[in-house]
C-alpha cells in the first residue's frame, strides 16, 4: 500500500475555489509494478493508453476498470472491486506475438452478437500482414470474470472486410446500437494507408484505407459462423469511393468516432474526427443498417494540423440533446460542437462550434452534472471544465476551467480517462486516469555520481474522487503474486505431506494434484469460498477414489479466479 500526497504547488489558477467547492481525493493503484515485465512493460513505461471504468460485465455486482497496455502484444487488464478501497487484477487478455510497438489504444465492452453475454472489444497492431493484428473480442462465459485466455473472435482486416485494409490503427472507436436494430455495432476510426493496397474482395473500386467503418457481427461469437459485416464505410479523403483523393470530408487520418444525438431527432449519429486540422463530419443512422452523411459538410476545428486522442458526447446543458466535446492535441484547446439548425450532418463553422477552454489537450470524457474532463501532463493531471447553470455550451464565458495536479508522476501524462462513476458507493463521483511515459526508475546526479533509485510515483492507472475535502485515501491493489503457494513439507514425503497457501482476500479457490502427464489425481479443494489468510491441508497420497498412488513426482496447483500457481513434490515409498 502506497501513501500519496498532493503537490500543492501544482494546483492550477483557481486554488481558492478548489477549497470552497470541492477537490479530488486521490486513490492511485498499480504502483511499482508499472515498470515490471508483468504489467505495462518497459523501464520507462509505455503505460496505459486508455481506461474504461464503472462496468460490471460479469454481473457480480462489483465495479470493473479495464486498462490497455501500450507495449508490444497489446494486452488488456481487468481490475475488479474486491472490498472497500481494494482492487484485484482478475483478468488479462492473451499476450500476443504482435511486435507493433504502440500496443492497444482503446477498449470497450458490448454485446455484438446479442446473446446476452457481454464482450471485451479492442484492436491490436497496425500492419495487417501481422496475423494477430486486427479486432479481438473476448466473450463472457457466464462464470465469475470468465473471459477466456484467447480471443473468441478475431478479425484480420486483410481478408475480414470486402474493402481490404493493409493498415488499421484505431486510436478510438465506439460500440453502440447506433442503428436501432437491437445489436451493437463497432464504429471504427481506422487510421490506415493513404492509398488502397490490397483492393476489394468483390472486385469493386478500391479507395483510401483512411476510413470510418461501421461494422457488426453475424453468427455466434465463440460458436459457429461468426463473421464481420461492413454495414457502412466512408473515407474523409475519398467520399465518393472512386479511388481518387478529393478530401471532400476534410481529408486526414481517422482518429475517433463518438455516438451521439446532436439534433434531437431520435436518430443516432457518429461524430467522426480526422487528423487534418481536427476535421469533423457526421454519419447519421436512418434505420437498421442504413446510414447517411447528408450534405457531406465538415468543419476543420484546428487552425493548424491537429488530431485528438478521444472525443466525448453528453447533454451537458440538460436540453435533451447531446453536444460533442473534443480536445486538440497540438493546440491544446477544448471544442464544443452543438447542432443549431436541426440537421446533424450539416455543420456550420461559425455558429455550431466553439473553443471553450485552452490548456486541455488529451482524451476527454463528459458526464452531465459532473463536468467535462480532459487528461493532462504531470502537474496538471486532470482538467475539469464546468458549465454554469443555464449556461450555453457554445459560450466560453459560461465555462469554468480548473486543473488539478496529483502527486508527482515524474513526466508522465494522462492520455485518456473515464469519469462519472461511483466506484465505492459513497455518493461521490470518481475519475479514472490512464498514465503513459512514467519513469520507473530515476537517475539521481550529485556532482559526478549517478544513482538509480526507485520512482515511488510510478503508476499506470489512478482513481481520483471528487469530494468536499482535499484528503488522501490509499487503495490496495491485489496482484496474482499476492497469493502464495508454499513448498509442501516434508518433501520428499511418505505417507503424508502438508500443503500451505495464503490468500490476500476472500476468494473461491481450488487445490488440485496432477501427475506429470497433467492428469488429475485428486482435488483437495474444489472451488470453495475461502477466507483471506493462511491455510494448510494434508495429502495422504491417495487419488480421487481413495486408492494409493505410486512413487514419483506430482504437481499441485492453487487456482484462484483466472490465475494459478503450481509446485512439484515427490512421493517415495
Amino acid at each position: 500500500m502506497k501513501k500519496t500526497v498532493i503537490s500543492w504547488a501544482t494546483l492550477f489558477l483557481m486554488i481558492s475555489f478548489v477549497f470552497a467547492e470541492g477537490g479530488f481525493v486521490q486513490k492511485d493503484f498499480a504502483p511499482a509494478v508499472i515498470g515490471s515485465d508483468s504489467l505495462w512493460g518497459g523501464t520507462v513505461s509505455t503505460g496505459a493508453r486508455a481506461v474504461l471504468a464503472g462496468t460490471d460485465l460479469d454481473g457480480d455486482g462489483k465495479h470493473e476498470i479495464w486498462a490497455t497496455s501500450y507495449a508490444n502484444g497489446g494486452q488488456v487488464y481487468c481490475f475488479e472491486q474486491s472490498g472497500s478501497d481494494t482492487l484485484e487484477l482478475v483478468w488479462t487478455s492473451e499476450l500476443t506475438a504482435s511486435t507493433y510497438g504502440y500496443g492497444t489504444r482503446w477498449v470497450q465492452t458490448g454485446d455484438l452478437d446479442s446473446d446476452g453475454n457481454g464482450e471485451v472489444i479492442f484492436f491490436i497492431g497496425n500492419d495487417q500482414t501481422d496475423p494477430v493484428a486486427g479486432l479481438h473480442v473476448y466473450e463472457w462465459d457466464g462464470s465469475d470474470n470468465g473471459y477466456g485466455t484467447t480471443a473468441d473472435f478475431h478479425v484480420n482486416f486483410l481478408a475480414g472486410l470486402n474493402d481490404s485494409l493493409l493498415y488499421a490503427r484505431p486510436e478510438h472507436f465506439s460500440v453502440a446500437d447506433i442503428d436501432g436494430d437491437e445489436k451493437d455495432e463497432i464504429i471504427m476510426a481506422s487510421n490506415g494507408g493513404t492509398n488502397p493496397s490490397y483492393g476489394t474482395q468483390d472486385g469493386s473500386t478500391a479507395y483510401s484505407e483512411d476510413r470510418f467503418i461501421i461494422m457488426s457481427v453475424t453468427g455466434d461469437i465463440g460458436g459457429f459462423g461468426a463473421a464481420i459485416v461492413e454495414e457502412f464505410s466512408m473515407s474523409p479523403r475519398d467520399a465518393d469511393k472512386d479511388g481518387v483523393r478529393e478530401n471532400a470530408l476534410g481529408g486526414g487520418s481517422p482518429q475517433g468516432a463518438v455516438v451521439c444525438d446532436t439534433d434531437g431527432d431520435g436518430l443516432l449519429e457518429a461524430a467522426c474526427f480526422s487528423w487534418n486540422n481536427l476535421a469533423v463530419f457526421f454519419i447519421e443512422a436512418t434505420g437498421p443498417d442504413a446510414y447517411t452523411i447528408g450534405d457531406t459538410s465538415f468543419v476543420k476545428l484546428g487552425a493548424t494540423d491537429d488530431w485528438t486522442l478521444a472525443p466525448t458526447a453528453a447533454d451537458m446543458d440538460g436540453d435533451g440533446i447531446d453536444e460533442v466535446y473534443v480536445a486538440g492535441y497540438y493546440d491544446a484547446r477544448l471544442y464544443t460542437i452543438m447542432d443549431m439548425n436541426g440537421d446533424a450532418t450539416h455543420l456550420v463553422d461559425s455558429t455550431e462550434t466553439a473553443v471553450i477552454a485552452s490548456g486541455p489537450a488529451h482524451g476527454a470524457h463528459a458526464t452531465p452534472g459532473f463536468g467535462v474532463f480532459v487528461g493532462g501532463n504531470s502537474g496538471s493531471d486532470i482538467h475539469k471544465i464546468d458549465l454554469a447553470d443555464g449556461g450555453n455550451p457554445l459560450d466560453s464565458t459560461h465555462w469554468t476551467l480548473s486543473s488539478y495536479g496529483l502527486d508527482n508522476s515524474n513526466a508522465g501524462f494522462v492520455a485518456k480517462l473515464g469519469s462519472g462513476f461511483d466506484f465505492d458507493g459513497n455518493g461521490s463521483h470518481e475519475v479514472v486516469l490512464a498514465y503513459m511515459s512514467v519513469t520507473d526508475s530515476l537517475q539521481v546526479i550529485d556532482g559526478t555520481d549517478t544513482t538509480m533509485v526507485l520512482n515511488t510515483g510510478a503508476f499506470g492507472v489512478r482513481v481520483a474522487e471528487w469530494n468536499s475535502e482535499m484528503s488522501i485515501r490509499d487503495i490496495t491493489l491485489i496482484m496474482p503474486d499476492d497469493y502464495r503457494l508454499e513448498q509442501n513439507y516434508p518433501n520428499p514425503f511418505n505417507p503424508t505431506t502438508k500443503i500451505e497457501y495464503y490468500l490476500p482476500i476472500n476468494n473461491d479457490i481450488s487445490l488440485t494434484i496432477y501427475n506429470m502427464l497433467g492428469q488429475e489425481i485428486v482435488k483437495l479443494v474444489n472451488n470453495k469460498q475461502t477466507e483471506a489468510g493462511s491455510h494448510n491441508i494434508l495429502w495422504n497420497g491417495t487419488d480421487m477414489n481413495g486408492a494409493k498412488v505410486g512413487s514419483g513426482t506430482y504437481i499441485y496447483e492453487l487456482k484462484y479466479g483466472n490465475f494459478s500457481k503450481t509446485r512439484q513434490m515427490t512421493l517415495i515409498k
